[in-house]
């Protein structure tokens, strides 16, 4: 095999890791039985819709010849887009480095404040390690954990299908749920963009970067058309584990996670061994799948905080490595409370509605397409003013769901808008400063 099909297959893995992470395996499930065949119909659209954005951005940045920061800060003169992600990368962080060790942590530290900053702190200390010890091969481990991801969701769905007796009544309730059409309304369709764009990974410059390593001998449609079809299928296999896994208890189990939200997954979790307490290898293999996802989608979104604090700051990948890390750990530490953890969660997911416009932007920027020599397409025209037509009114309606949801949810809401308003407006105070 030659280096161009080995790398290629590495990064369809690496993108299908990115893609995958905890939301496939926790809350896709949860998406799809709250929403039925209706969520899961937008959600496919939107995902192919995504898919595309994903693909094209990739591609202009490997035409372009420039760095992705150095696109945003020399082309499209816009480097405050870059910063407002790399606030959003850190926030990122802070919330998901707790809930992946949590996954192996929670029977132990318990889900509270002490046990999510426990298990924050050792999940943080392992990515500075990974991207300061491996560097060039960091690539690589992330590709490798992504593979043994597959192989370990498709052995888990296996092995619980086979071993878990579940009675008829538990089996209907769940298909009904999956089968359900409820009318589309808005909470549905702002659920299923999220998702999918969770799903493809969008708002975290993770295809722009991709596209700076790469060069027009890879085929950026195959590499991520496949990783974002594994993550598919490993959403499908998962919503099979969830059924199974909570089969042992009682119906009232699945509907809490059903309706639960964010937390109420990770109840869930932190519950899995007293519901799975007759089949500890079967709660092993799905610890390690959960775990595994949240490493894959961990790791390359930290790289592209680390990468954009590299390029600005003129510094080390160590040195750049520790203001990332150190960052994280800083907003990590208050919350750690879970009412706090989950405002800041409403504030990136209502943030990334908005990001992932800015990522759009070198495709449709004229200026990029004279460096490229690449005229902006009618679909590309197209798929930037669905972009526009669909993202701002989502984004504006979490923001608005943020703020309704009351208690400390507000700071969620003043986060995105802070996050929003100086990715827009801060361009000028380097204009200034320059």
């Amino acid at each position: 095999m030659d280096e161009i099909r080995k790398w290629t297959l590495y990064l369809m893995f690496l993108v299908a890791g990115f893609a995958t992470g905890i939301g496939t395996i926790g809350l896709f499930p949860q998406f799809w039985m709250e929403y039925g065949l209706t969520g899961l119909t937008l959600h496919l659209l939107f995902l192919a819709v995504f898919t595309y954005v994903a693909i094209v951005e990739a591609e202009k940045v490997i035409k372009s010849g420039y760095y992705f920061v150095e696109l945003y800060n020399k082309v499209l003169r816009k480097p405050a887009m870059m910063l407002a992600i790399l606030a959003m990368v850190i926030v990122f962080l802070s919330y998901y480095t707790a809930n992946t060790m949590l996954i192996l942590l929670a029977p132990i530290v318990g889900t509270g404040t002490v046990g999510r900053l426990i298990a924050k702190v050792i999940m943080i200390a392992i990515v500075f390690l990974v991207l300061t010890r491996a560097k060039e091969k960091t690539f690589t481990i992330m590709a490798s954990g992504s593979m043994i991801l597959v192989i370990s969701v498709i052995i888990t769905t296996i092995a619980f299908v086979s071993k878990i007796p579940s009675t008829t009544a538990f089996l209907g309730m769940a298909k009904h749920m999956i089968v359900s059409r409820p009318p589309i309304t808005a909470n549905l369709i702002a659920a299923a963009i999220e998702r999918a764009l969770y799903g493809v990974g969008l708002g975290f410059a993770f295809y722009l970067m991709l596209g700076s390593f790469m060069n027009e001998r890879f085929n950026a449609k195959l590499i991520i058309g496949a990783g974002v079809i594994i993550q598919v299928i490993i959403g499908i296999l998962s919503t099979i584990t969830i059924v199974y896994a909570i089969a042992p208890s009682t119906p009232g189990e699945l509907l809490k996670y059903v309706y639960g939200g964010e937390e109420g997954a990770i109840q869930l979790m932190g519950q899995l061994p007293t519901i799975l307490a007759d089949y500890r290898g079967l709660l092993v293999l799905i610890a390690i799948s959960i775990f595994l996802a949240g490493v894959t989608s961990i790791l390359p979104t930290a790289e592209v905080g680390l990468q954009i604090i590299e390029f600005n700051m003129r510094v080390g990948r160590n040195r750049a490595a520790l203001y990332l890390i150190g960052a994280a750990l800083l907003i990590g530490i208050p919350d750690s409370v879970p009412s706090l953890a989950e405002a800041l969660l409403l504030g990136v997911s209502t943030a990334v509605f908005f990001t992932a416009i800015f990522e759009y932007l070198p495709v449709i920027s004229e200026g990029v397409g004279k460096i490229t020599k690449t005229p902006v397409t009618v679909p590309q025209k197209v798929v930037g003013a669905i972009l526009l037509a669909v993202l701002i009114p989502m984004g504006l309606y979490s923001l608005y769901t943020t703020v309704k949801a009351g208690n400390v949810n507000w700071i969620g809401a003043l986060l995105a808008v802070v996050i929003i308003a100086f990715g827009i407006f801060g361009n000028g105070i380097f204009e200034k400063k320059e």
